[in-house]
């Protein structure tokens, strides 16, 4: 269910996508959709080959297009021939009318066992020929997963396609589907031309909006026959954002605590109880843990750094490398700075900096509980500003925290001018209270005169009193 973008209705997601694309494609315009891990870009490109969508959009004018969706995945071989043979194919499947063509059948045969290899890059342009001359639609080839044959196969069949289009100005177009940009993919390559007829024309795929995160759940309601609140909803959108298969993996916890708890409550703590409840079983969901890794994986390590920066108070934000995972919509606009997309890949990324923390400090923040334990054993439950704070300080352990940078990362830079130092001390003092054994004689939080905190998670007297 998360593959796809229609509704019970028959209406349809991602409708700005769509509208912007298919604008694009009008004007016979190749168009090339970069987004991040499953965050739709398949069942973004499958709703485009369905007619109908043509001419809701562009009404009688949706009728001269022929979308095509080709699944690069379906090649039978990483190499020029599996990938010409996988067009022909899709062609023929796509339209009964194509498909009884003897030119384009005979194409296709000679193609799959051709005499010389001479024979593969002719016969394809002859069967895509014969396509576009039998019909008065105009050709748009949607191709899907397009990563990996368009970095492995021989770049001449891509000087092919720019030299076909040029051919055919009127009459075809291309859409690549793509983790990450065409010319990043293959720099110095002879695939130029063939990536400038992208140049002008891409379009990072976002996570689902709100309102479509709604219509995503509602759907989702109406199929497993559950009951979900608007407090509900709230909740996935904080946790998964927009990416759909973040949101159906914590739709399917979500459902199974709301039967498994046999309440239809809508109180407002009770729910509260059950969304911490599953919130502490997302964190260990090695399907949602999947997807994040996937995530920082297809990520630059000049990227990856950024990314923890975040976490860290000294650090000096690259404002370029911070751009461009902005336009990727990994982060977003914040009050103060840049926040992620959810909930969920915040604390992964958190928990990809803590890794660099010696976890035989006598004092440890499990991010995947949310517990803080000093000596192996949990203190006291934190509110939602202690665990901010103590996780900035774990984040910075051993160096000086001041009083901006407390402010910034414990309640936002929109504050910097409403915390005074008497609430800042105040909020010292009641995580001091739970994480010290002397909170007037403290180890772990100390305060450096006129400066700032820094939190130390072994100090030396108490690594004394562990070995005596």
């Amino acid at each position: 269910m998360p593959d796809s973008l229609r509704l019970v209705d028959g209406g349809y997601m991602r409708r700005p996508d769509i509208h912007h694309i298919i604008q694009e494609l009008y004007n016979l315009h190749c168009v090339e959709v970069i987004g991040f891990s499953n965050i739709g870009k398949s069942a973004l490109l499958r709703l485009l080959a369905q007619a109908d969508i043509w001419t809701q959009e562009l009404g009688e004018a949706g009728h001269e297009f022929l979308p095509v969706y080709i699944d690069c995945n379906r090649m039978l071989e990483m190499s020029d021939q599996g990938f010409y043979e996988l067009i022909l194919r899709c062609l023929q499947e796509s339209s009964p009318q194509l498909a009884a063509l003897p030119d384009l059948v005979g194409a296709y045969e000679t193609l799959v066992t051709p005499s010389s290899e001479f024979q593969v890059p002719l016969s394809f342009n002859r069967g895509l020929t014969t396509a576009l001359q039998s019909t008065r639609r105009k050709l748009v080839l949607l191709l899907d997963e397009f990563d990996e044959p368009f970095s492995q196969i021989d770049s001449r069949v891509f000087l092919n396609l720019r030299a076909l289009k040029d051919r055919h100005q009127g009459a075809l177009t291309f859409v690549t589907a793509v983790g990450k940009p065409l010319t990043n993919q293959r720099p110095g390559d002879h695939c130029g031309e063939f990536c400038e007829l992208f140049s002008h024309h891409t379009w990072y795929l976002a996570p689902l909006t709100r309102s479509d995160v709604d219509r995503f759940v509602r759907r989702y309601v109406t199929i497993h026959e559950v009951e979900l609140t608007g407090a509900d909803i709230d909740f996935l959108y904080e946790w998964a954002g927009g990416h759909p298969r973040l949101l159906e993996a914590i739709c399917r916890l979500l459902a199974h605590a709301v039967e498994s708890a046999n309440s239809s409550t809508t109180d407002p703590i009770e729910r509260w109880q059950l969304h911490r409840s599953v919130a502490r079983s997302l964190r260990a969901d090695e399907t949602i843990q999947l997807e994040c890794e996937k995530i920082w994986q297809r990520l630059s390590e000049v990227e990856q750094q950024e990314l923890l920066g975040l976490f860290a108070a000294d650090h000096q934000p690259d404002q370029m490398v911070l751009a461009s995972l902005m336009r990727q919509h990994l982060l977003r606009k914040g009050e103060g700075k840049p926040q992620f997309f959810c909930r969920l890949m915040s604390e992964f990324v958190q928990r990809q900096a803590l890794h660099t923390q010696s976890e035989t400090s006598a004092l440890w923040v499990d991010i995947e509980s949310g517990e803080v334990l000093v000596d192996d054993k949990p203190v006291e439950t934190l509110t939602n500003l202690e665990y901010r704070l103590m996780l900035l300080l774990f984040q910075n352990a051993d160096k000086i925290i001041d009083k901006y940078q407390i402010v910034s990362h414990v309640w936002g830079d929109e504050y910097i001018d409403e915390v005074d130092d008497a609430r800042i001390e105040k909020l010292v003092s009641r995580l001091r209270q739970k994480i010290e054994r002397d909170a007037g004689s403290p180890h772990f939080l100390t305060t450096v005169r006129g400066r700032g905190y820094r939190l130390v998670t072994q100090p030396k007297d108490l690594c004394a009193d562990l070995h005596n």
